[in-house]
């Protein structure tokens, strides 16, 4: 079994990746991807990788888009419209609010243990409302811990620990467990 992700950049991947294991264990799967190295690449390309990761033996689509600026009705139909017709067993498009950090910041002990660190991080209580989560996860690691955060390597640490029902209040995330059930039945 392999799922197929697409995605702005590779750290979206590890995540996706991290959160869908945890979803899915104790059963194994396997990944592959493509990457848009940003959103203008991804929409252009989307249709085409789909069907690519579909004949490469991906039987399940995730494509994951950092809201940002864009509509979000919008950006959606025109996500879904690039992969309707790509004969997946199933997709799922995920468009984080404003950009994927705001999942990671629905858990501060996933966030602590990501950093090696006893004392969890006060956390704002809508993550998805924040204008700018990546800044606002390297400041609170900066001014918690004094340490550098790296979106490349950090990322996926803190995803890895993340408690799945804390991050269930996320909106945005709300489409990919019920995604992952049809993988296991």
């Amino acid at each position: 079994m392999k799922i197929g992700i697409i995605a702005e950049d590779d750290s979206d991947v590890m995540v996706i990746k991290e959160l869908t294991r945890s979803l899915l264990q104790p059963r194994k799967i396997g990944f592959k991807r493509f990457v848009g190295n940003g959103c203008g690449k991804l929409r252009r390309k989307c249709h085409a990788w789909a069907e690519t990761l579909v004949r490469q033996g991906c039987s399940w689509i995730v494509v994951v888009h950092d809201l940002d600026r864009y509509d979000e009705k919008e950006l959606r139909a025109e996500l879904n419209h690039a992969i309707a017709n790509v004969r997946a067993k199933s997709t799922v498009v995920l468009i984080p609010r404003c950009m994927i950090e705001a999942w990671l910041l629905y858990d501060a002990e996933a966030v602590a243990r990501a950093f090696n660190e006893r004392k969890k991080p006060k956390l704002p209580y809508d993550p998805e409302s924040l204008p700018d989560p990546k800044d606002y996860l390297e400041k609170l690691v900066n001014n918690e811990y004094d340490k550098q955060y790296l979106n490349t390597k950090h990322n996926e640490l803190i995803a890895r620990h993340i408690n799945i029902n804390l991050l269930a209040k996320s909106r945005s995330f709300a489409p990919h467990p019920p995604f992952v059930l049809k993988i296991l039945y």
